[in-house]
């Protein structure tokens, strides 16, 4: 059950956006999404960025899934620094519960000695990074800000616990598409080939500042849907010294043909 959860890894870090300015500061966002596996209703996830500071950023994700009698549920966050359009990761955090079983991973970056340590499966470990290099969340910022720039292929390498893995996407097709905020045009990305086990497929939307409204991960014949139900958008706190009337922007499930 716990390749479901995987699906968190690929979902909602996309980073959100101003309109017309990609190297914008991601705004803090709320968001979630129905969970189905074989064509039946199987959970739900919720997202949450927050701003800590001016340059600091949390991500928080919490997926639940209900297959049957079994409930596996999977809370994820990465803490990272936004400057100049860069997305700095500073931790990565996860833990995966299955009844009474748990498995958890976390991941430092030391982006002065240039080293990742971190700890999976009871094992420390070290790493040596490069700049450019994500988590397994903070990637999707780097991908919602490529979409916004206008391109449409995307390479880089991911810490995954004790290991670099390389991650590449590409453009299938710009495509209409009937989802629960109505019809959307979106940008439909792959990772993965035809040929691979493990596939997935996202459709990202500008209306949700290239947040994606809709994920199908296949592996070996085991499909699993998301879609995006309802996400809220909000301008910066003026704790931080911006714009002290912050304005929200709501995007919900609506009836339409």
């Amino acid at each position: 059950m716990f390749r479901i959860l995987v699906i968190a890894t690929l979902i909602l870090t996309v980073l959100p956006v101003a309109a017309n300015d990609c190297e914008a500061a991601p705004a803090p966002y709320k968001a979630s999404y129905s969970l189905t596996r074989k064509g039946k209703p199987a959970g739900f996830m919720r997202v949450i960025l927050e701003r800590k500071s001016i340059d600091t950023f949390s991500y928080r994700m919490d997926t639940r899934v209900k297959w049957g009698i079994v409930s596996p549920s999977v809370l994820q966050s990465s803490d990272f620094t936004w400057g100049d359009g860069i997305v700095l990761p500073a931790r990565f955090q996860s833990i995966q519960k299955i009844s009474f079983y748990k498995r958890s991973e976390f991941v430092d970056f030391n982006w002065k000695s240039m080293k990742a340590t971190g700890r999976k499966k009871r094992a420390d470990f070290e790493l040596d990074i490069q700049p450019g290099m994500q988590d397994k969340l903070s990637i999707y910022l780097l991908l919602a800000r490529m979409l916004c720039n206008g391109e449409k292929t995307f390479d880089t390498d991911v810490v995954s616990g004790p290991v670099v893995k390389p991650y590449s996407y590409r453009f299938l097709a710009n495509e209409q598409l009937d989802t629960k905020l109505g019809l959307l045009q979106t940008i439909h990305l792959r990772r993965g080939t035809l040929d691979s086990e493990k596939q997935t497929d996202l459709w990202h939307a500008e209306e949700t500042r290239y947040l994606p409204v809709k994920l199908v991960y296949r592996n070996k014949g085991d499909v699993t849907t998301m879609e995006l139900n309802e996400i809220s958008f909000s301008n910066d706190s003026d704790k931080f010294g911006y714009n002290p009337d912050v304005k929200h922007t709501l995007v919900t499930n609506h009836e339409h043909h």
